[in-house]
């Protein structure tokens, strides 16, 4: 699939910077306010792990312990895949970054781009802003998954 490369006269390289940078940074909203989203759902699903864990036993209704073995189970399952929607969509934004940050450099030369700032950053600083929303959805995943295993 070929990339349209239109810049209409109309736009300015400055005017046109500013629409990649708008775009990029709603990307980089989305991806916060799903971190937000997922840690909040973790520490809301940790806590509903710790409180089963620590309920007594329904000895005298049998049908309190059935539920009780479900949502044991339940319970990382659901957080484990909302660890890897999450991690889809903070993929998702990464990609969709990373293809703006190529559209910006295919269409504005090196003279024009050189006054500007880094549409995106330094490398260097991008990697290492990546880390955490690349590292805490894994990590995540990672707890719920030996906490599924140990608990079997």
């Amino acid at each position: 699939m070929e990339e349209l490369k239109i810049v209409p006269e109309s736009i300015s390289g400055i005017q046109y910077y500013q629409i990649i940078r708008s775009q990029i940074e709603h990307e980089d909203n989305l991806i916060n306010q799903r971190l937000s989203w997922f840690v909040a759902a973790q520490a809301f699903l940790f806590s509903a792990y710790a409180i089963l864990l620590n309920a007594p036993s329904q000895v005298r209704l049998q049908s309190f312990a059935t539920q009780q073995e479900i949502l044991f189970f339940l319970i990382p399952l659901v957080a484990i895949g909302v660890s890897i929607l999450i991690y889809i969509t903070v993929i998702a934004a990464m990609l969709a970054t990373a293809n703006l940050r190529r559209l910006w450099k295919t269409h504005m030369n090196e003279k024009d781009s050189a006054l500007l700032p880094p549409v995106q950053g330094y490398r260097q600083t991008l990697l290492l802003g990546q880390a955490s929303p690349i590292s805490i959805p894994f990590l995540f995943m990672t707890s719920w998954i030996v906490l599924l295993f140990k608990s079997l």
